[in-house]
């Protein structure tokens, strides 16, 4: 992500995936964080940034106790 555009871009596309309950992405990071119910394939999020022009990596997965 290099600009304020794209961080939009990239939070539209994570947040109209079914099943995503948050998205937020940061231009400072060059990260998102995606808040999704347990067990949810990670793919359908690639497919999602991928479809904005860029290329996405899953860095971590946390339980919310």
């Amino acid at each position: 992500m290099s600009c304020s555009l794209c961080v939009t871009s990239i939070n539209q596309a994570l947040r109209k995936t079914e099943g995503v309950v948050t998205a937020k992405a940061a231009l400072k990071t060059r990260r998102a964080e995606v808040t999704v119910p347990e067990g949810f394939p990670t793919q359908p999020l690639l497919d999602a940034i991928a479809k904005t022009g860029f290329i996405g990596k899953v860095i971590e997965i946390q339980k919310i106790p």
